[in-house]
């Protein structure tokens, strides 16, 4: 069995299975594999990794180490712990239902309009500041009436177009972490023009760099980690961008431990926003499928965060993100007593384990089912969740169904 230990207790010859770091590029070194001296450990050190899985029955073990399985026992009762303490907070002026059109024309509009910034700042024209205002404050509006429409469109992904559709999901997530946080509307509209702009560096790098199909040296993973500079630098020379814009784009790589980059911050030197959007940020990161990453279910992406808090993450404001998204994600695929499979559709109003979901499929006899709204947090409702599920392992394209 895989054994957690801290990147401390590493040593030649031990086999890593898993650098438990799924927010770091991992082309740019082995995901897993025998360490076969010092130096790699130290180049490990140096990347920020804490701790690592490692594999005693393909390499040397140690016995002061926790089983892979306490860990997600662990993971799992700070989960349910988080659903018993934090209360949802949910109020919303209409449904999701009717939210959706409009919030997927904002969408829709979020996605081309990053596409023009993008090309535009790559052929040396300026950032369209006014357009992105304008949009922002279109997707405060959604956020406000009813967060699970943005929420559950920001789910659809499609293949190769990382950079753009992150840009866009990152600006949701933080619009809706604000929301919860009872940000005013001026800062949640500067944190969610931060986190819509926050990659524009990446047109900087190299695309010999960038779109490096194999390993990266350690010279061409510092040149990828100047993408947080160029962002910064471009966004505090464009006129019109607000400060706290900037600060939202240049710290969403800053770890509270002081391992993050540019600058190395520590807890007490990254703003509060900053803090917020690395959180955002990680988990987007680790919910999307990559070419080094397989995307994990959105409750899953929750146990990581918990699992990273209070080091990398600060945890107060990990609660708070969790508490903002449900333990049960708009998105999410879950398993019911009843045996069905339902995709949640509108975090619980007054108990994150009891959100509104659409069943979709049977379990046991393996068959689509006519779509069912079900509101478990009616007193009427005879199921509830079982636990979430990963979509692959059933065969379900949740492109097929979200935003429906």
């Amino acid at each position: 069995m895989k054994k957690k230990i801290s990147i401390h207790q590493l040593r030649p010859d031990m086999y890593v299975a898993d650098l438990n770091c799924d927010w770091i590029p991992h082309h740019n070194y082995q995901k897993e594999g025998r360490i076969p001296d010092q130096t790699t450990i130290n180049q490990l050190i140096s990347r920020g990794i804490k701790d690592v899985y490692i594999d005693p029955a393909r390499g040397l073990d140690v016995e002061d180490a926790t089983p892979e399985n306490e860990v997600a026992r662990h993971n799992q009762q700070k989960l349910d712990k988080a659903a018993n303490i934090l209360t949802p907070d949910s109020q919303h002026k209409v449904s999701a239902q009717e939210e959706m059109r409009k919030a997927g024309k904002i969408h829709n509009e979020a996605k081309s309009l990053v596409t023009n910034v993008l090309q535009d700042v790559k052929t040396g024209k300026a950032i369209d500041v006014e357009a992105f205002d304008v949009l922002a404050d279109g997707m405060v509006d959604s956020v406000l009436r009813n967060h699970n429409a943005l929420a559950c469109l920001g789910r659809i992904r499609q293949k190769d177009n990382y950079l753009l559709e992150h840009s866009v999901n990152l600006a949701v997530l933080m619009g809706i972490f604000a929301r919860d946080m009872k940000l005013d509307r001026e800062t949640m509209h500067q944190a969610v023009v931060g986190a819509m702009l926050h990659d524009i560096g990446k047109v900087m790098i190299p695309d010999e760099v960038l779109h490096k199909p194999g390993k990266l040296t350690d010279d061409e993973f510092a040149i990828m980690r100047q993408h947080v500079v160029h962002s910064r630098e471009l966004l505090k020379k464009t006129p019109g961008i607000k400060p706290l814009t900037v600060q939202v784009a240049a710290q969403h790589h800053e770890r509270i431990d002081g391992s993050g980059y540019p600058l190395g911050l520590h807890g007490c030197d990254i703003c509060r926003e900053g803090k917020m959007v690395a959180i955002a940020d990680v988990y987007d990161a680790i919910t999307a499928d990559r070419v080094y990453h397989k995307g994990l279910p959105p409750t899953a992406a929750l146990k990581k965060l918990l699992e990273w808090s209070g080091t990398h993450l600060e945890e107060k404001l990990v609660h708070r993100f969790i508490r903002s998204m449900g333990i049960y994600p708009v998105g999410s695929l879950v398993k019911l007593k009843s045996e069905r499979l339902a995709i949640v559709e509108e975090a619980g109003e007054k108990d994150q384990r009891l959100p509104i979901v659409r069943v979709i499929y049977h379990a046991r006899n393996r068959q689509y089912l006519p779509a069912e709204i079900i509101d478990l947090s009616r007193p009427s409702c005879q199921d509830e969740i079982v636990q979430a599920v990963d979509p692959a392992r059933w065969g379900i394209r949740l492109n097929d169904f979200l935003g429906l």
